[in-house]
């Protein structure tokens, strides 16, 4: 079994749980608003004394409106963000599969879950003999197809956001500080991008989606254990980077806690 380190999904389960705090707030303040011009209403119409009939229509008329447009605005945002909250979900299943499928690979392999780094969050990085591997999950339904200029296609449809050229933007900026972590960047071993896709049925071949491949969460151990290399690493090589790795994920917490500690500092002075 491969050495463990990170808990899958954990990211995309933090977001999950903010799109539901933001789902609660938002509903607390529609209900707030409604009450607020609710009472707005009676008070004017308790102290505005006597009204014609249509004084007291377009009074009305405007409450309801308003009424209306609060509910409007504040169920949109509340539909947005239980989509946001569900996709998040959806993600982090999907994560955990590929997580069940990595996690048993040999002992010579090391499996960080859910890298936070400077550049963006990785969910799976592997390194092992056959080199390192940056895993991003797509727990999509359907067919992914290639779209012959480099992207992906979900049931023919264009997704909402590139998924491909973030993930080797992140992968390079890894890279590149992993090789000075190492102190060895010249002789970094290739990084290989793969989208992996527990829930879907992939078309789109090597070669069609830039430097990224699209595969099967069954074709993990192929692609990463069984896979061709001109060069093997040693352990030596592999714990080095696997402990460049944990040196980048703690920088990128301590990043993460330096503003609270700053504001902390500030209060108290």
């Amino acid at each position: 079994m491969a050495k463990v380190l990170g808990n899958p999904g954990r990211y995309v389960s933090e977001q999950s749980v903010n799109r539901y705090r933001h789902f609660i707030t938002a509903a607390f303040t529609g209900i707030g608003l409604l009450c607020f011009s609710y009472g707005v209403f009676v008070a004017y119409s308790f102290f505005s004394g006597r009204k014609t009939l249509w004084v007291s229509l377009l009074s009305t008329a405007a409450f309801l409106l308003l009424a209306w447009l609060i509910g409007r605005v504040i169920l949109r945002k509340m539909d947005a963000y239980e989509t946001e909250r569900m996709n998040f979900l959806k993600g982090a299943t999907g994560e955990q599969a590929v997580a069940r499928s990595v996690d048993e690979f040999p002992d010579e392999f090391c499996v960080i879950h859910d890298l936070a780094t400077p550049f963006g969050n990785l969910d799976h990085v592997i390194v092992g003999p056959t080199g390192i591997f940056v895993l991003e999950t797509k727990n999509w339904k359907g067919l992914v197809t290639a779209d012959g200029r480099g992207g992906i296609l979900c049931n023919g449809q264009r997704p909402s956001k590139d998924v491909i050229k973030p993930l080797i933007a992140r992968m390079m900026d890894v890279r590149d500080k992993i090789g000075t972590l190492c102190d060895s960047k010249e002789q970094m071993p290739y990084f290989t991008a793969l989208l992996v896709f527990p829930s879907a049925r992939v078309e789109a071949k090597w070669g069609q989606t830039r430097n990224a491949r699209c595969i099967r969460d069954e074709q993990l151990r192929s692609c990463i254990v069984e896979a061709r290399v001109d060069r093997r690493l040693n352990t030596a090589e592999i714990d080095r980077l696997a402990h460049a790795f944990y040196a980048l994920a703690s920088m990128e917490r301590q990043l993460q806690e330096r503003p609270a500690a700053s504001s902390g500092r500030a209060a108290r002075s």
